[in-house]
């Protein structure tokens, strides 16, 4: 079978059964409560693999956030229900699905919305393997903070709301091969970017060469 091109890849998530009907979009406010439902993958093949030889590059990412069940980034009351999407993702073959995030928020405004610190994917060890071995060698095992482990895709994004919701990230994808000579600054793809979107039943996505994400948001105040 020949491979979809990404935007008929995209557009075939999209044909899966939400509701029968979509509301019409209502414009966003400060102060509302959101579910924010987001699935996060890797494209996979040549063109990804080729973006990455290009483009990667020894860089850290920020982790500056809250993590979900964290200040105001609470787990989702409803659960994560974009699985069939999700799993629509990882059956065409074309992507690995890195993340199924599912969180509650109240709307803020761009000044004071919260950032959330994403560490997905496979685990690729200490941040600070010297370090690391350094500790367990004076105290013995403990466990290590969030903040000290490093994963496939890190940073964080935020959701923030002005006449529209947008989601905005600020990530780095680490290809686990990408991983050289520089073990304490490894080589990484930037995925930054801004998508703006509506409450509702409609998918939104967010898409670069690597990592492609498909969210939803859902007014739960009504």
């Amino acid at each position: 079978m020949p491979r979809l091109s990404r935007r008929r890849f995209l557009t075939r998530m999209a044909t899966l059964p939400l509701l029968a009907t979509l509301p019409a979009p209502s414009f966003s406010q400060v102060g509302r409560q959101y579910r924010i439902e987001l699935v996060i993958f890797e494209h996979l093949g040549p063109e990804s693999r080729a973006f990455i030889d290009g483009v990667a590059r020894p860089m850290e990412a920020n982790l500056s956030g809250f993590g979900i069940g964290e200040g105001p980034i609470r787990p989702s009351r409803d659960g994560f229900e974009l699985a069939r999407v999700a799993d629509r993702v990882e059956r065409s073959g074309q992507a690995r699905v890195l993340a199924r995030l599912a969180w509650d928020q109240t709307g803020r405004d761009y000044q004071s919305a919260s950032w959330m610190r994403i560490q997905e994917g496979r685990y690729l060890g200490p941040r600070n393997p010297g370090e690391a071995q350094e500790e367990g060698a004076t105290v013995g095992l403990r466990p290590l903070a969030p903040q000290q482990e490093r994963y496939e895709l890190e940073g964080r994004l935020r959701v923030w709301v002005g006449r529209f919701l947008h989601l905005e990230t600020d990530l780095v994808y680490y290809p686990p091969d990408a991983i050289g000579s520089e073990p304490d600054i490894p080589h990484g793809v930037p995925v930054r970017g801004s998508q703006r979107m509506n409450s509702g039943d409609e998918l939104f996505y967010l898409d670069n060469p690597v990592i492609g994400m498909i969210a939803r948001v859902t007014r739960i105040d009504e």
